[in-house]
């Protein structure tokens, strides 16, 4: 079977790198994008013989040049991607409503939205074409239900849901799915960031939610296209599928 060619935005920690991990354990390629080189030494170190398949690139998914130069790149080197995670995001420290800036609502629009609707818009003439492949949006419980202290991150979480939903709806025989991942809280360094180190040390693993993530792909795990899946504790809690129009 030939490799999957798999892109992973936010893939050098956290829930990005233990996704690129099970990939790559199962003889993929993986194209990681992350906005600094800053945690590259330790993804490399930790996927060590299979960083030859792992191939890393600087660049910010939220601006529309630097998307279109690399789906361009990675259409022109291996023709297809078999499936997109876009997984890159940014949470700022919990706030009042009335307090949080404009800034602060921009930076969240961009890293989390912008950037998915980007990656997203840019790919799907490749999914189109092929009639195969996932287009996986990772979101959060905050997109599901609004975290208080979290408004700006709680809104454009929920727009992620809604850009799952419409490119499902708008391609219900197109071969592909594309599907929202809504974790619970993970041991990840955004949220010990967040909420502190003993907080974040009390959440599920991200390791584990990328082992459902490859459930779903797999089809252990039945997620219909514009659907999501929500996962949390430490297991599965609900799969929904998309309002009907």
């Amino acid at each position: 079977m030939n490799p999957r060619i798999v892109l992973i935005t936010g893939a050098s920690s956290g829930l990005g790198l233990s996704l690129a991990e099970n990939f790559l354990q199962r003889g993929d390629i993986v194209y990681g994008v992350t906005q600094t080189k800053r945690n590259w030494p330790g993804a490399r170190k930790r996927l060590n013989e299979s960083s030859s398949r792992f191939l890393l690139y600087q660049g910010d998914v939220s601006r529309e040049p630097q998307v279109k130069k690399l789906i361009s790149k990675i259409a022109k080197a291996k023709g297809r991607i078999d499936i997109l995670i876009n997984n890159a995001g940014y949470a700022n420290r919990p706030i009042q409503t009335e307090r949080e800036s404009l800034k602060e609502l921009q930076k969240n629009i961009s890293h989390n939205l912008i950037s998915t609707f980007l990656m997203t818009k840019y790919a799907l003439p490749l999914f189109k074409k092929q009639k195969s492949g996932w287009i996986i949006n990772v979101s959060s419980m905050a997109g599901k239900r609004a975290v208080p202290h979290l408004t700006a991150y709680s809104a454009t979480k929920f727009g992620v849901v809604a850009i799952s939903q419409s490119v499902a709806k708008e391609n219900p025989d197109g071969g592909f799915k594309c599907i929202t991942v809504c974790p619970g809280g993970m041991n990840t360094t955004l949220r010990s960031k967040l909420f502190g180190k003993a907080d974040a040390e009390k959440q599920q693993s991200p390791d584990f939610v990328a082992a459902k993530i490859l459930d779903v792909i797999d089809g252990t795990l039945d997620v219909p296209s514009g659907g999501d899946i929500v996962i949390r504790h430490g297991q599965v809690t609900a799969i929904n599928s998309a309002p009907e129009n």
